[in-house]
């Protein structure tokens, strides 16, 4: 018996069949079987299949059929399966060359009969990559019985799964002949009825998504097939005797494939399909789900915002679809765009910032505060606010809010008495104080077409000691690092706590080199408070309190599955562990990330309670009794109080590995917990109060050095008059003076030799290279982690038009008429463009250069 046998329906593939039998027969397992299904291809494709035959005699065979479709193609194949494991691979794709060695070892080591894997969405006609279905490993290892999210989180194709054949044999499933969409009805199942589902967590297929040489349909028409599959799909469930125990995954699988061709009403204009597909999805929900309106699973905002109550009322009325279905196509297409446009989307008003940004003069005594872009007032930047509204000065000082939390942040700035104004996140209004504002004070990132105007002051403050790994040093996601670099280069001002935030920052965002601000390093404004213990006495003594042991749980967020799936369960039965172990004399006040709390009923607890929202968060943790958190930086800014701390690193091996660390964990001087057992033991028995860290001089010395009560007026003076009191100033103005050359990454390169060349003819010193993020695939995040990071000083960008609409418009233009405008336009598109990503800087081609960047 093979390890493995591979099925590959081949119909119409012949330019991309070869690159994919390629893929196959070098993979690193040799006990493998490739049964190559021709369709009844009316192409090439059976000479390039005869010929591989030829060549790999014991691992490839062909066969020959009537042109049955890919379900019935893959089904022919099963006949001849020879392996202990199944997969299927579409043969315009192909895989990592080590895909079945690294699967079939997981399946063996977990005793699997189901594993994953993530996968690349190539894109050739873009020349972009992107990975999908990766992370989440602790949700992985179990059956679908002992954890139902393994459905909902799951992509259903076949071509990234390792199947058992006993699975396949005992389920009797088969791929639906005549459907598309045909994973739906089969993986899924698949998953629920396996032993157990493993994962091994990297990209190892590649799965083209659109060609060189394709041509765009606006729809295919065939999509209005997928309601059949939907209908078969909850059908095998029932036949099966699993609908009723995974009800709540199914309808939220139902919903979003449903919704999802909803959506794309404004991309074909068939009037008569659109109504057909209403009345086929609502049919579906209506069949399986009758109160799918009010009991859908985890799809409760119908891929909506929170505050868009008034179109999720209509979103789930078959009524609004059947209408919006009969709209005559132009109709639909001008409705999405003003809905685009006037619902808080920040790309339409780009047009209005750059009119109040070349337009207004800044306004001196005009503030911005802005604290992780609006969800709530907190941090440094609200530390600062309120020594400003303490200083006696008369500032007009606007706190940014979403418009989600505008109510919380309203009634938060009523109760704290603050004389200030929201504004609203992406309005006009928010713009227009943005491009006018002397003071800007943030703790991430303005958007993306931000440029700091010369007479501006801008101090980013950050929002932590960093403990994970940032910017170019993280093991994935190298190119999300684009904005907030943009974002560190506009700064004026950037502020560290102390030298070991600044050494790494600096470097992992390549500043050394780029900046021409100035860095202040001088303790946290946010800190002051915990220098204060009568202040923490007294926020326990007014929330009532006194006489309880009152631990906060602040757990860091560990990013979502491809669905953006949070891990709410999880979350939810820790605490549930916590509540059993707590009583009348202690409390535990939970602070998660937002898009986890949002889903935590805490009605459910005893003791357990969510941080209040009418005290700021740092005084509130003041006047807590005990910290429990995980990897998150909290823990540095709470041990200036000296109370304990336990870091509970349930996941400490999968985080490690996908994130990386500055300070490995366990060579801090704080309880290191693994087993929540043992961690309930630990806050039921008070043991956690006989720690003691205050001796350790060496962490001292690298993280608290600097923290003191006048740290906040010490950054203001700083800002405000270039006092150097209690602070570090260090000067980057030189990096003006350097002449550089700007080398722009004009399209994606695939593989590593062709990147070493590329590199190789460009690279020198003051030497700058500008990658654009569709162009950062995750292999080159390996490469540039493993090599070019230290090899080359580079910034990545997101292609963005300083422009008003008025120019726009010219510049879509292509008459002769408008030519000597668009020329100028152009231009001057060009200059903002570096002044965007490069302010400051001296760069010697510009003229050479033609791309935005």
């Amino acid at each position: 018996m093979k390890k493995v046998s591979v099925i590959v329906p081949v119909y119409n593939v012949e330019k991309y069949l070869e690159r994919c039998l390629n893929s196959l027969v070098n993979q690193t397992l040799q006990d493998i079987q490739i049964i190559v299904v021709n369709d009844g291809s009316p192409d090439n494709s059976q000479e390039i299949i005869d010929r591989f035959e030829k060549e790999y005699p014991d691992k490839l065979k062909g066969y020959i059929k009537e042109n049955g479709g890919l379900s019935d193609a893959r089904n022919y194949g099963m006949q001849f399966v020879e392996g202990e494991y199944v997969a299927f691979v579409d043969s315009d794709d192909y895989v990592d060359e080590t895909m079945y060695e690294k699967l079939y070892n997981k399946a063996i080591e977990e005793d699997s009969e189901l594993v994953i894997c993530g996968y690349y969405k190539v894109n050739d006609a873009t020349y972009t990559m992107t990975r999908a279905q990766y992370g989440n490993m602790d949700e992985y290892g179990k059956s679908a019985s002992e954890n139902p999210m393994l459905i909902e989180m799951s992509a259903p194709y076949a071509w990234n799964k390792l199947v058992k054949w006993d699975l396949l044999k005992r389920s009797g499933v088969q791929f639906p002949k005549g459907y598309i969409y045909e994973d739906i009805p089969t993986m899924y199942l698949l998953i629920a009825m396996a032993n157990r589902v493993s994962k091994v967590d990297e990209q190892l297929y590649y799965y083209i998504v659109e060609r060189k040489d394709s041509i765009t349909a606006t729809f295919n028409k065939s999509k209005v097939l997928i309601m059949k599959s939907l209908d078969l799909f909850n059908q095998r469930f029932k036949d099966a005797g699993l609908f009723d125990e995974f009800r709540d995954r199914l309808v939220v699988i139902t919903l979003r494939h449903t919704y999802f061709r909803f959506i794309e009403f404004d991309r074909f204009d068939d009037r008569k399909m659109k109504k057909k597909l209403v009345k086929e999805g609502f049919g579906v929900l209506n069949k399986y789900f009758p109160d799918w309106k009010k009991n859908s699973g985890t799809y409760q905002r119908f891929g909506l915002p929170l505050d868009r109550n008034v179109k999720r009322w209509f979103y789930k009325r078959k009524a609004y679809w059947w209408f919006v279905a009969r709209m005559p196509y132009t109709w639909v297409v001008k409705f999405k765009e003003w809905d685009q446009k006037h619902y808080r989307r920040g790309g339409e008003l780009r047009y209005e910032y750059v009119k109040y940004f070349e337009n207004d003069k800044v306004v001196n005594n005009r503030v911005l505060i802005e604290s992780f872009h609006g969800k709530n007032i907190s941090d440094s930047p609200y530390a600062i606010m309120k020594e400003m509204l303490a200083s006696g000065k008369k500032y007009e000082i606007y706190c940014t809010t979403t418009a989600t939390n505008y109510k919380l942040n309203k009634k938060f700035i009523k109760a704290n008495k603050l004389n200030v104004k929201l504004v609203k996140l992406s309005s006009k209004k928010y713009y227009k104080v943005l491009a006018t504002a002397k003071y800007l004070i943030n703790n991430v990132s303005f958007p993306l077409w931000f440029i700091r105007k010369d007479e501006q002051v801008y101090l980013n403050t950050w929002h932590g000691t960093p403990l994970k790994t940032l910017g170019k040093n993280m093991k994935k996601g190298i190119e999300s690092m684009n904005n907030i670099q943009h974002n560190f280069l506009q700064a004026s001002h950037l502020l560290f706590p102390n030298e070991y935030t600044k050494e790494h920052m600096m470097e992992d965002y390549n500043l050394d080199k780029l900046y021409t601000g100035k860095t202040v390093v001088g303790g946290y404004p946010r800190n002051c408070i915990f220098s204060d213990k009568e202040a923490g006495v007294e926020v326990k003594k007014k929330l009532g309190l006194e006489g309880k042991t009152v631990y906060a749980y602040m757990p860091t967020w560990r990013g979502a599955n491809s669905y953006k799936i949070a891990k709410s369960d999880m979350f939810t039965k820790i605490l549930k562990q916590f509540d059993e172990v707590l009583d009348e004399n202690h409390v535990m006040f939970v602070n998660l990330h937002p898009n986890t709390k949002e889903d935590i009923d805490y009605n459910e607890f005893k003791y357990i309670k969510p941080f209040p929202n009418d005290v700021p968060n740092y005084e509130f943790i003041n006047s807590t009794d005990a910290l429990i958190t995980d990897y998150s930086s909290i823990f540095f800014d709470y041990s200036i109080t000296g109370k304990p701390i336990i870091l509970f690193a349930f996941d400490y091996d999968e985080y490690m590995d996908e994130r990386g660390m500055y300070l490995d964990i366990k060579d801090l001087p704080f309880e290191l917990v693994y087993d929540i057992d043992k961690l309930c033991k630990i806050i039921k028995n008070d043991e956690i109060f006989s720690q003691d860290y205050s001796k350790n001089k060496d962490y001292f010395d690298k993280i608290l050095k600097r923290e003191s009560i006048d740290a906040t007026k010490n950054i203001l003076d700083c800002i405000m008059t270039g006092s150097t009191r209690g602070v570090d100033i260090e000067d980057y103005g030189f990096n003006k003076d350097i002449e550089r050359k700007v080398c722009v990454q004009l399209e994606r390169i695939d593989t590593k030799e062709e990147y070493d060349k590329f590199i190789e003819e460009n690279n020198g010193e003051n030497v700058v290279f500008a990658i654009r993020d569709v162009y950062f695939h995750t292999l080159m995040n390996e490469w540039f982690f493993e090599e070019y990071n230290k090899k080359v000083t580079y910034f990545i960008y997101k292609y963005c038009k300083f422009i008003t609409r008025e120019e726009d418009e010219i510049w879509k233009t292509t008459d002769k008429e408008h030519k000597p405008q668009r020329r100028e336009i152009k231009k001057k598109v060009r200059e903002y463009a570096f002044r965007r990503s490069l302010p400051n800087l001296k760069i010697t081609n510009k003229k050479d250069i033609k791309r935005v960047i």
